[in-house]
């Protein structure tokens, strides 16, 4: 399943950030992400390779990687910050 960004929608909460340098990298940032927002991410620059992703969101559950313990545990919804892709120029 392929998803558009619409930076249009109602529901917005979605933005782009790009950080410039020998290589450029983007970032795409879902506030309040959820389970709807999982599924297969393109950047397609004009000038570069597409490069594709595919995000798990998931709704109150905390995958084996994030530590446990004495710490305070995330909210359930938390805002998904998601390195879209490497672009080398």
């Amino acid at each position: 399943m392929y998803l558009i960004i619409s930076y249009d929608s109602s529901r917005g909460g979605v933005s782009v950030v790009t950080e410039k340098g020998d290589s450029t990298t983007s970032f795409l940032l879902v506030q309040h992400a959820k389970p709807s927002d999982s599924g297969q991410y393109t950047c397609n620059p004009s000038n570069a390779q597409p490069k594709s992703i595919t995000v798990h969101v998931l709704n109150g559950e905390y995958p084996a990687a994030m530590q446990h313990g004495g710490q305070a545990k995330q909210p359930r919804f938390y805002s998904l910050l998601l390195c879209l892709c490497l672009l080398l120029y």
